[in-house]
Parts: structure tokens; sequence; C-alpha cells
């Protein structure tokens, strides 16, 4: 009995660290789309372009704001196992370095379309294994749930703050350093609305699946 939860709960952890990795392709594939990125990380994009430095060391320090946002509005709250939260956030990171490095920027209109349509698709894929999972959500997640909390809303409502927030700060910090605005455009717009709809579409069947081996892991 011993062995099969100790499989279980590897499959669990697994499958975990494989949505963070497909996550990663598709935040990765928005930013090549050049329609607009992802509005959640919006602003370490129009960082890393500013700065140079690598979107995905970006990404982290956003996140490792994220959690410091959590652990500051919840307090005692804010629980210990919250901080695996930086490992997620690693993980994330390093990945979309890697795929920033080799993926190439689409460059026809058509193609454009064909990667955002693919990058929502597998944004949401990559949100559906990490919450289904149950075991840390993902940095941004995880402060909207905080957010949806505090203004009395559910986590839809605080995501949909979040990814606004950070739309505005990218705006703000490309204008004042360049007097433009970067990695926002109707591709941003278009993830943000269509995002949460593509995962509650695919969420019909891949939620029970999830759920049957979050409780495969617990059996004793």
């Amino acid at each position: 009995m011993k062995k099969e939860r100790g499989i279980a709960v590897l499959k669990r952890i697994l499958i975990y660290v494989l949505g963070i990795i497909v996550l990663a392709l598709g935040i990765t594939l928005n930013t090549k789309t050049n329609l607009g990125v992802s509005p959640v990380i919006s602003a370490a994009y129009c960082a890393s372009v500013l700065t140079g430095i690598g979107f995905g060391a970006a990404t982290f320090i956003e996140y490792m704001i994220l959690i410091g946002l959590q652990a500051a509005i919840l307090r005692r709250n804010f629980k210990p196992w919250q901080l695996l939260q930086i490992g997620a956030s690693f993980l994330t990171s390093f990945f979309i370095d890697i795929y920033d490095t080799f993926l190439p920027a689409a460059q026809s209109m058509a193609v454009r379309l064909v990667l955002l349509a693919a990058a929502i698709v597998i944004t949401s894929m990559g949100i559906i294994l990490t919450v289904g999972m149950e075991i840390v959500p993902n940095p941004a997640d995880g402060f909207a749930s905080v957010l949806g909390k505090i203004l009395k809303r559910n986590l839809g409502f605080g995501k949909n703050v979040l990814d606004l927030s950070c739309i505005l700060l990218a705006v703000a910090l490309g204008l004042l350093a360049e007097g433009r605005i970067i990695g926002i455009g109707i591709g941003t717009v278009l993830t943000m609305i269509l995002t949460g709809r593509v995962v509650a579409l695919i969420s019909r069947r891949a939620v029970p699946v999830c759920r049957n081996v979050v409780e495969e892991s617990r059996k004793a």
C-alpha cells in the first residue's frame, strides 16, 4: 500500500512539473506572436526589454514580488508551505529562458494568429495541470486568490485585477522610460479574455482526471 501511494505521489508531482513546463511554453509563445504578451507577465517583459536582463529572470523577480505581497497581506495567515511557490517560480522562469532562447518570433500575420491561439490553449493546459495537482499555486494565481479574498470577491475577479494592474504598470514603465508602449497589444487583450474561457472548456474533461490523481496520492 505504501509503495502504491509513493508511486501515486510521484505521479502527482511529475504532472505538476509537466504543468509548469507547459505553462512556461505558453507564456513564451505569447511573446513570440509580436501581438502582445500575456497580461500577468507584461510588466516583467517590459522590464526585461528596458534593462536587458533575461525574460525568465525578470519573470522570476516579478513572482518573488508577488510572493512577498502575499506574505505582507496575509501576515500570520501566510503558511510556510506557501514558500514552495519560490521553487515553482524558479522552474517556470528557467524554462521560459530556455524557450525564449530558441523559439523564433512569428513574422507573418497568419503565423502570429496561429501562434497566439496555440499560446492560449497551451497556457490554459498548464494552468489546469498546475492548479489541478493541488500542490502549490503559481505565484500569480496565489496572489490573485489573495486579492479576491481581500476584495471579498472570487479568484476570477482577483485575476482580472492583477492582469489589469500588470498591464497598467507595463504601460507606465514603457512610457516613462522610452515614451512608448512595450509588449502590450491585441494579443494581450485576447489572452486576457480567452484564457479563462479555454480553461473552463478544457476543465470539463481534465479536472476529473486531475482529481483522481490527487485522490490516489492521498490514500493511506
